[in-house]
């Protein structure tokens, strides 16, 4: 049986997190694919990680990890992919935005010969605000302009990789980690498709405007054409302070 495997970084999300884990075990259950979750809390200053130990108590799928402070979402992604085990691995973030239920349609995509799949919302169901709208377009006209990503394929937080593309990014130890423009210092076959995006229902997002901009400044400044090389490698992408595999 094909094994998936699920990294979901955890910040602030105690609300959330029992029953993304359900509706993963249910979505799994009638893909009739086996499965590993793993929960990287990210420096959470709620009891998210004690949820994360009773989930695990509960369902030895449920792998979880604790950071030693808040390293940022990517280098909590980095964590998790580093302790996958699956065929294939889906990257997801921790608000239930993308429901449990659309990696379905990734699994289905990638099945059909792919290396990487991004799920994409449609535009008459994706509803954000102007910035993270327009931050989206600068992301993307970045990597356009200085990765070598493939033309027309578009960047999101939910996707799956195969095993062996995560095998080559982790890799990496460049120290500002973001994992697309990870992927795509490999060449690979990658595709979009159409999944359902919901409002999010507990918490807000952790970015805004100034956020965005400092991020897509040092993606430039880390992965761009002449700026790469000075990219800094000598601090730890991130340090583990407990871990229950």
């Amino acid at each position: 049986m094909v094994m998936i495997s699920v990294v979901v970084p955890v910040f602030n999300s105690r609300d959330t997190l029992e029953i993304l884990c359900q509706r993963l075990r249910e979505t799994f259950a009638e893909l009739i694919l086996d499965y590993e979750i793993v929960l990287v809390d990210d420096g959470s200053v709620d009891d998210s990680f004690s949820k994360m130990i009773e989930l695990h108590a509960k369902d030895l799928k449920v792998k979880i990890i604790q950071l030693k402070r808040n390293y940022g979402q990517q280098n909590a992604l980095m964590c998790g992919l580093r302790y996958v085990t699956g065929e294939y691995t889906v990257i997801m973030d921790d608000d239930l935005q993308n429901p449990p239920e659309e990696i379905a349609k990734l699994w289905f995509k990638i099945s059909q010969g792919y290396d990487v799949v991004y799920g994409l919302p449609a535009p008459a169901i994706k509803k954000v605000q102007g910035y993270r709208y327009w931050g989206g377009r600068l992301r993307d006209f970045l990597f356009d302009l200085m990765i070598n990503k493939p033309p027309g394929i578009k960047v999101s937080s939910f996707r799956i990789l195969k095993r062996e593309l995560v095998e080559e990014i982790i890799k990496d130890r460049t120290s500002f980690v973001y994992i697309s423009a990870m992927t795509f210092k490999h060449k690979v076959k990658a595709a979009n498709i159409e999944v359902e995006h919901h409002q999010r229902e507990y918490g807000h997002s952790n970015y805004s405007m100034i956020k965005l901009a400092w991020l897509y400044l040092k993606i430039l400044l880390n992965y761009g054409p002449g700026f790469s090389r000075l990219a800094g490698s000598s601090r730890p992408q991130y340090e583990i302070a407990k871990i229950k595999l």
